[in-house]
């Protein structure tokens, strides 16, 4: 009888603990908070895979097929709606990456046919500016995504190699959506790729002419002398 008594107080004294632990926990301000849903690319997989190749984006056969605009339109609003912030870094860093090469797919279709993205708006290069980019409550532009999010708070210099920015110049789109468990090989191949190309460097009669991202963005790629 005094050990059946024994454990009957062990057992109350294990369940009051829980209570009190339930109690604390329920009290706790992110106790509710459920971990965040994987970002659905599936559908941004798609298009890639179905009009991106290694030389470039297919717009014209994308354009003749509506339903994959509307796609796409559907998938930047289903990105507008993500609370980003409750991600880990390389989601979030990855996620403005996909957002910015989307958004200006968008941009191209809307006004397309067209023979340069410079000629989006009614001043040349204005659609990186405009706030057109809906996320989560904010208006973005395309300067703001990659200049004062990706670059600002993600620095990477091979981010200059994941964005796409519509031009024959630019490094070209991935092939597949940008992914936090895989973004830092995807970044490195991007750049490879992009380092190994004629985009980067031309070697002409004269002289070698280099991409112009490497004079915009001179101070992004300075590397210190070892020896100084």
């Amino acid at each position: 009888m005094e050990v059946t008594k024994a454990v009957r107080n062990l057992l109350l004294a294990v369940g009051v603990l829980l209570a009190a632990q339930g109690a604390i926990y329920a009290q706790s301000p992110h106790s509710s908070e459920l971990p965040p849903q994987p970002i659905d690319y599936s559908d941004y997989t798609r298009l890639l895979e179905t009009y991106v190749t290694e030389v470039g984006v297919r717009y014209q056969a994308w354009y003749e097929h509506e339903n994959d605009l509307v796609a796409l339109n559907q998938f930047l609003e289903e990105l507008s709606q993500i609370d980003i912030s409750r991600y880990a870094e390389d989601e979030q860093k990855a996620f403005y990456i996909n957002l910015y090469n989307a958004a200006i797919l968008q941009a191209v279709f809307k006004s397309y046919p067209l023979d340069s993205v410079k000629d989006i708006g009614l001043i040349p290069f204005s659609i990186f500016k405009k706030k057109f980019i809906e996320q989560n409550g904010r208006k973005l532009s395309l300067d703001v995504v990659e200049k004062g999010i990706l670059l600002k708070d993600f620095f990477d210099p091979r981010i200059h190699f994941a964005v796409n920015c519509a031009s024959e110049s630019c490094p070209p789109l991935l092939t597949e959506p940008y992914l936090g468990q895989t973004l830092e090989a995807q970044l490195d191949v991007q750049t490879r790729a992009f380092a190994d190309s004629t985009r980067a460097a031309r070697i002409t009669k004269d002289r070698t002419r280099y991409s112009e991202l490497f004079k915009w963005y001179k101070d992004d790629f300075a590397v210190e002398n070892p020896a100084d």
